[in-house]
């Protein structure tokens, strides 16, 4: 993997949005990219019967080496799936890379010659391998579709615009005994319970976005961070299950009571698309009357639910969901009193928030804030410093 931390600066950056085409299978582009900040994913046949997604690129990966250095089209379909900075190169401009970047160039061929290695055989292997036929493939179970009894009566209790959604399946398979089920014992109706939760143990973390969002292999650990409470609907994050101290029981009680009665649901460990949002809105719900701090706990629970919506599509609820978001954090940035990492990480999100919803000037005042905080970490400089990157190449863009 190649390391970009001196790139940023380049001239030859590019700048991509969402869902933005950096190269096309077949084009006579004869370029290397290399990914400075988001990530592209590498496709075959994209937009054509037989597409094929073969994989994704994070910051220190590239592709293009086969145009640039056999003058080829380029061989698959290059998508931005963030916003994604590339540094391109073309065949003059490499060898100055190669001067100027000793330790790039070294990195890169290296990188090249291990998917030379992956693709063929090793030469000292020439024991030949018996054929066998290899066993049929088991049929995929079929995707559950979504179930609008399930959600009958939510339309009072989700706020409008909100829909009906499928969880999106992981690409590959859970690291082994990943989700557990644990007892828990709700700290308003007392009742003990089984919740499923994920063992952050085993988590294998697959890439980290511009917005500091963490994936993992074969399982999104957003779908297991609210518990909930199946005989009073208690909801709250995990991490504060257990610490809620409601001012007035018996309004909480009567109120998720209420809730109970109206919606007629109940809670299994499904852990699909209507049992995951129901657990959160209960939560927004429960957490003004639980916790002394509401608007932290309301502001991590709205962010969470700006990724749930926008892993299944649904970008105006996404949106709403961040604004909701901001306006949480902005209570948090002007009462609580923070030490230095921690003022660093809320300006660093509410900057990135700020950002996303087009609000530039007031993204650049948080994000510079926290790209120069005293006591703050290197991770989130360095992840302020690409947001500036990124909204200065977004301003360069034409408006459409």
């Amino acid at each position: 993997m190649i390391n970009v931390g001196g790139m940023r600066s380049k001239p030859n950056m590019r700048f991509f949005k969402p869902g933005e085409v950096l190269v096309r299978e077949g084009d006579r582009d004869l370029r290397l990219y290399i990914v400075v900040t988001g990530s592209v994913i590498i496709y075959k046949n994209y937009q054509k019967v037989g597409e094929t997604r073969l994989e994704e690129l994070v910051v220190g990966e590239f592709f293009g080496e086969q145009s640039l250095f056999l003058g080829i089209g380029q061989p698959a379909t290059a998508v931005a799936a963030q916003e994604t900075l590339a540094y391109s190169l073309t065949r003059a401009e490499i060898f100055d890379f190669f001067r100027d970047e000793p330790d790039a160039a070294f990195a890169l061929c290296a990188d090249i010659c291990q998917r030379l290695k992956a693709m063929s055989r090793p030469e000292f292997e020439t024991v030949s391998e018996p054929e066998t036929t290899p066993a049929p493939a088991p049929a995929p179970a079929p995707e559950p579709e979504p179930d609008p009894e399930r959600e009958a009566g939510f339309s009072a209790f989700f706020p409008p615009g909100h829909g009906h959604y499928r969880l999106p399946e992981p690409e590959e398979a859970p690291p082994p005994d990943i989700i557990f089920k644990a007892k828990e014992k709700c700290p308003v109706c007392g009742m003990i319970f089984e919740a499923s939760g994920v063992r952050e143990s085993k988590l294998i973390r697959r890439r980290t976005d511009a917005d500091l969002r963490e994936h993992f292999k074969g399982v999104e650990p957003i779908h297991y961070d609210v518990i909930t409470c199946p005989q009073c609907w208690y909801s709250a994050l995990r991490d504060n299950f257990d610490a809620a101290e409601p001012a007035d029981p018996q309004r909480l009680l009567a109120e998720l009571t209420a809730l109970h009665r109206d919606l007629d649901f109940n809670f299994d460990n499904r852990r699909d698309a209507a049992e995951v949002f129901t657990g959160y809105y209960l939560a927004l719900r429960s957490a003004p009357l639980c916790f002394r701090q509401a608007e932290a706990q309301t502001a991590r629970l709205w962010l969470k639910l700006s990724r749930l919506y926008e892993d299944c599509g649904d970008g105006a609820m996404a949106e709403y969901a961040n604004r909701q978001a901001l306006a949480a954090y902005e209570e948090v940035y002007q009462r609580a009193n923070l030490n230095a990492r921690a003022m660093q990480r809320l300006q660093f999100i509410m900057g990135d928030l700020h950002f996303k919803l087009g609000a530039f000037r007031e993204a650049r005042d948080l994000l510079f804030k926290a790209k120069t905080a005293r006591g703050g970490t290197e991770q989130i400089r360095l992840c302020a410093d690409n947001r500036l990157d990124l909204m200065r190449e977004a301003e360069k863009q034409p408006k459409t």
